[in-house]
């Protein structure tokens, strides 16, 4: 791949080797902390979150975190994918108008020489949502997590988080 400046049109013709991937994020948050939560059953997350299939096995083997979060469908808005990530991922209702655009994030990971690692682009739509005690208190760990809970931003590092998920929160300037 040239490394030369493009217009990022996508076509059958030009996409990165390695992928685009367009994503929702949704930052819960409940008093200072943050909902993170460790992946169980990969097989639903391909399935109904979107999650790639290469990336599965290994997120769920880290037992590390990860945000409520999804890749976005065909012609979706990312305000409707994040909607669906509280609605379907941990079964949160709330109107989108209590969903807030918090940023945009654009990561390139992968090497432009590389036939091994060629660059992958992930653009992140990420938005907050704060709730109530007793929206808070209604949330429970469903079977595709091993674990969901609201922690400190302040008790975490980026390497506490499955790939890219700790980067969404440094960009954010939510965790150092």
């Amino acid at each position: 791949m040239s490394s030369e400046r493009r217009k990022a049109l996508f076509d059958e013709r030009n996409v990165p080797p390695g992928g685009v991937c367009l994503s929702s994020f949704v930052l819960v948050r409940r008093g200072g902390k943050v909902l993170v939560g460790k992946m169980a059953k990969p097989e639903v997350w391909v399935e109904r979150f979107f999650v790639g299939e290469k990336f599965v096995p290994t997120y769920a083997s880290s037992d590390k975190y990860l945000l409520p979060a999804r890749h976005l469908a065909w012609y979706e808005s990312p305000l409707d994918a994040a909607a669906s990530v509280l609605r379907d991922q941990i079964k949160l209702r709330l109107p989108k108008k209590r969903i807030r655009l918090l940023d945009v994030q654009s990561h390139v990971r992968g090497d432009v020489a590389s036939t091994e690692q060629p660059p992958h682009w992930d653009i992140c739509f990420v938005y907050e949502a704060e709730v109530s005690a007793k929206e808070a208190e209604g949330l429970r760990t469903l079977p595709w997590f091993k674990d969901l809970q609201f922690v400190s931003p302040s008790s975490l590092s980026v390497n506490d988080f499955t790939r890219g998920h700790g980067d969404i929160l440094e960009v954010a300037g939510i965790i150092g």
